[in-house]
């Protein structure tokens, strides 16, 4: 037994099950939870408090995690803690109807799982293995949950996401337990004293305060619209079992953009990386704000959701990175998370207001407008490129 184990530690087997049901646990929590909500008969605007508190949760435990993990480096320990405490509660969430218990729920379960991103991105960047050959395996992940969970609410029962949830949290704990942590390919560190670098000096940083005002717009307009794209499809008369096969689909159009993230992540510059990623964020609302058919909306899900969200996601490590002290990495990565929860909180319930008096359509072309001013503010962008992070 105790061979099997030494040949499991650190095998590539142990990254399939932590990538992979880590993303398969956030997507089936979270990719049709409007559906599920506005099935229990939550209005828009209801719908929206209860998300936000995901947001909300996780500006107080990111922020946390990530001291604890570059104070401990034990991040199998602490992913292991927080996916068997979202799991366990997802079953609590599905008995409950409450709002302010939604809430509260809600708000944990996301904070614990929203935790774990930095983690993973950091964990896939520092390993033996090249970032691309990881990190593709969450793209699979949360391109089954979404279609699993698409299925569960059409043809099984919408609670049996739940119990998809907890089966996943643990798998992927497993996996963590047999991942090498951070030990392989290090984080650069400067070469001055760790002792006198304070864990938080990033935050006077010029460029790393103006990249937390993009990534505040542009995680802000990508969360809600994670959200309200479900929505957006059923409303334009997809059934919810169309809408995660669409959910599913898009998702898998980022793999060629992970598996080759090693060819031009580290040539080109975080500011036309950032650049491109509004820039696909931008003309993607304005096809859902200005079409009202069903065709036009799938075909710029499909091409562009998934992908502006992971060019972010890999723009923001490489940004962190180029800016940030070796020894606060893991912080820095989780102040960008908070931040992008803040984010999130506001961009939630701006969008239930504006759903509920208008249309969902109009609030899209807010979602517009705010993706058109981060553009312009990461021209701004003065960041180096002198890191590798995605090359083996």
């Amino acid at each position: 037994m105790k061979s099997l184990w030494n040949r499991y530690r650190g095998s590539y087997f142990s990254y399939i099950l932590t990538y992979f049901f880590y993303y398969f646990s956030m997507a089936v929590f979270s990719s049709v939870l409007a559906v599920y909500l506005a099935g229990q008969g939550k209005s828009a605007q209801e719908l929206s408090f209860i998300m936000s508190a995901a947001g909300l949760f996780s500006i107080l435990l990111l922020p946390v995690t990530g001291w604890l993990l570059d104070k401990t480096l034990r991040p199998r320990l602490i992913s292991g803690v927080l996916l068997l405490s979202a799991g366990m509660l997802g079953l609590v969430f599905s008995a409950s109807h409450s709002v302010w218990v939604l809430f509260l729920l809600d708000g944990l379960i996301m904070s614990a799982i929203n935790s774990i991103t930095p983690i993973c991105e950091r964990m896939a960047a520092s390993s033996r293995y090249r970032y691309g050959s990881i990190r593709v395996l969450g793209t699979f992940g949360y391109a089954c949950g979404a279609q699993a969970a698409g299925f569960a609410m059409e043809h099984i029962a919408p609670s049996f996401i739940f119990v998809m949830l907890l089966i996943s949290a643990v798998l992927s704990a497993v996996g963590f337990a047999g991942t090498q942590g951070f030990s392989g390919r290090q984080d650069h560190v400067p070469e001055r004293s760790k002792a006198s670098v304070s864990r938080l000096s990033f935050l006077r940083d010029r460029n790393f305060l103006l990249f937390l005002l993009c990534a505040f717009l542009f995680a802000g307009s990508s969360g809600a619209n994670n959200i309200y794209s479900p929505v957006l499809l059923t409303g334009l008369g997809l059934p919810s079992g169309t809408v995660g096969t669409v959910l599913f689909f898009s998702t898998l159009v980022e793999i060629p953009l992970i598996l080759w993230s090693h060819k031009f992540m580290d040539r080109l510059s975080g500011k036309l990386l950032f650049g491109l990623s509004f820039g696909m964020m931008l003309l993607q609302f304005l096809c859902y704000g200005f079409f009202r058919s069903p065709l036009p909306t799938v075909i710029a899900m499909l091409l562009l959701k998934a992908t502006a969200s992971t060019m972010f996601m890999m723009v923001s490590l490489k940004i962190v990175r180029n800016i940030v002290d070796g020894s606060s990495t893991s912080t820095a990565l989780s102040v960008v998370n908070a931040v992008n929860a803040l984010s999130g909180i506001l961009f939630l319930n701006v969008g239930g207001a504006v759903a509920d008096a208008l249309s969902m359509q109009a609030y899209y072309l807010v979602l517009a407008a705010a993706a058109l001013v981060g553009l312009l503010l990461c021209l701004l962008l003065k960041i180096g490129n002198t890191q590798r992070v995605f090359s083996a």
